[in-house]
């Protein structure tokens, strides 16, 4: 059966609250789709009125071409994997993992063998008759897994699967969480607020704010081509700069900033006219650095820089973090290559210059406002709608 999910202009209110509005998307069945936001944007809304935990104010909630809506969970295909595993202490492993097939009248042996099958392809087989107060977090986490999915859904949900796990343990969950999705070929809707965690494990990634989608799209797009200075501040990684087009021209736009600096941004195909406020974004791993040898205060005199003093170095094994306050915006970064930073490193408090080739600069199409919200999306071999 197909587990495609399509939202219709799906909306919650808790009294006068907007949780979720006016949401429209599209996760095709197969595909590990992670739901993206701050705490408060609607995300878990999301998830609970596919679950059918929450019914929704307006719209629709469609499960393999069917509407849900108005169905018990239990009819809708769909598993949910919480938070705090809701694992029940006085019952033996396998007897957690079985529980959702007893309360289905499932006969004994027959629980117990399929309960035995997904231990084992979870590696816990041999945990099978321990207590869950015996078990780590990471296994304890498999349990809650394997009794989500002995029901054999068509849809697995989970809310912030990850997030009571330290950080060895998150980032080998991570794994098995993409290898058993793979492997079994179903949808997953996972909801998280770490950012590295979703471009990790998803297809489909959907950033949202304020019970809106921002942008979804696959993880490389929506690291590498965010729609709005939101999404590129939020998934990190990327410095968001804004000006007024001063010119364009051979498929480039000039911007001037607050502060006087220039900088050179690809249209993309974007119209644009001079006098517009526009917002770019560039790479943190894009920028060079350098120290600053000029005049105190002064601009930089070439297009695509910033100047400024470094606030904070922070090592990160293969790179260096290097933050720098810049007079009259917000703190800009540089992600250093470790072997460059070190051949001529700079310290706290040094004056420096921050640059970037135009071609390293991405066009925010959301400009100032509220971004263009890219809702449908296919898989690899498919191009993005």
């Amino acid at each position: 059966m197909s587990g495609e999910i399509e939202l219709r202009n799906l909306t919650k209110r808790f009294d006068q609250t907007v949780a979720v509005d006016a949401i429209n998307l599209k996760i095709p069945h197969g595909s590990y789709c992670c739901l993206l936001g701050p705490s408060g944007c609607g995300k878990t809304t999301i998830l609970r009125m596919i679950a059918g935990h929450e019914t929704p104010t307006e719209g629709d909630v469609w499960i393999g071409g069917e509407s849900v809506v108005g169905l018990a969970p239990a009819g809708r295909g769909t598993a949910m994997m919480f938070q705090n595993y809701a694992l029940f202490p006085h019952l033996s492993v396998l007897d957690n993992v079985a529980f959702n097939l007893k309360m289905r009248g499932v006969r004994k042996a027959e629980r117990h063998r399929r309960a035995r099958e997904l231990l084992a392809q979870v590696r816990l087989d041999r945990f099978a008759d321990r207590m869950p107060s015996q078990l780590s977090g990471g296994q304890q986490q498999r349990v809650a897994l394997s009794r989500a999915l002995i029901t054999k859904p068509r849809v697995l949900l989970l809310d912030e699967p990850l997030s009571a796990l330290d950080e060895f343990l998150r980032l080998q969950m991570r794994g098995e969480l993409r290898r058993m999705q793979k492997e079994l070929g179903i949808t997953f809707v996972h909801v998280t607020h770490t950012q590295l965690e979703a471009i990790a494990v998803a297809d489909l990634v959907v950033v949202m704010d304020q019970g809106r989608i921002e942008q979804a799209g696959s993880a490389r797009e929506i690291y590498t081509l965010p729609v709005s200075a939101y999404v590129a501040r939020f998934m990190g990684g990327q410095n968001v700069l804004a000006g007024k087009v001063a010119s364009v021209a051979g498929g480039f736009a000039t911007l001037v900033g607050d502060t006087g600096e220039r900088f050179s941004s690809p249209l993309s195909g974007q119209t644009v006219a001079e006098g517009d406020m526009l917002h770019c974004c560039v790479r943190r791993d894009r920028v060079k650095l350098e120290r600053d040898r000029r005049p105190p205060g002064a601009p930089p005199e070439r297009t695509n820089a910033v100047v400024g003093a470094v606030h904070a170095i922070e090592y990160q094994g293969s790179y260096v973090k290097v933050t720098i306050d810049v007079p009259g915006r917000e703190p800009f970064v540089a992600n250093v290559a470790d072997g460059r930073f070190f051949a001529d490193p700079v310290d706290i408090g040094d004056p420096v210059l921050a640059w970037w080739a135009p071609e390293d600069v991405h066009l925010l199409t959301g400009g100032l406002g509220r971004s263009v919200r890219v809702t449908t999306f296919r898989q690899a071999g498919d191009s993005h709608g």
